[in-house]
C-alpha cells in the first residue's frame, strides 16, 4: 500500500505522431515547383506560378498550424527554463538521497550476511 508521502505515478503521456512534425519534404516540393516555374530545368514537376502560391501553400500552412497545436497541447510548455531547471535540480537531489537510502539498505544487507 502506498504510503502518503509517495508520489503519484505521473499521468500517461501521449505524444503526437512525428509526421506531425514533418514539414520539410512537402515545403521542399512546394518550393521545388516554384522554382520550377523559373528556371524550367525539371519537366518532371508541375511548375508552380506566383500567382497559385497562396493556395498550394496551404496545406504547409495546415501542416504548420496542427504541429503548433500539437505542441501547445502538451504539458508544461508554459514552463519557464528556469522553472524547469529548478525542478531538474529537486529531482537529482532526490536521486542522490534515494542512492544513499540503498547503498545503506544494500551495506546492511552485506552486514546481515556476513553473520
Amino acid at each position: 500500500m502506498p504510503s502518503a508521502t509517495s508520489p503519484s505515478p505521473p499521468p500517461s503521456l501521449i505524444l503526437p505522431p512525428p509526421q506531425t512534425f514533418d514539414i520539410i519534404p512537402p515545403l521542399h516540393a512546394l518550393l521545388s515547383r516554384l522554382l520550377v516555374a523559373t528556371t524550367d530545368n525539371a519537366p518532371s514537376t508541375t511548375p508552380l506560378s506566383a500567382k497559385d502560391l497562396g493556395s498550394e501553400a496551404s496545406a504547409v500552412k495546415i501542416k504548420i498550424h496542427k504541429a503548433r497545436a500539437a505542441v501547445e497541447a502538451l504539458p508544461d510548455v508554459d514552463r519557464t527554463v528556469e522553472e524547469q531547471q529548478e525542478e531538474i535540480s529537486e529531482l537529482e537531489e532526490r536521486i542522490e538521497g534515494m542512492k544513499e537510502v540503498l547503498n545503506d539498505v544494500a551495506a546492511r544487507g552485506r552486514q546481515v550476511k556476513d553473520r
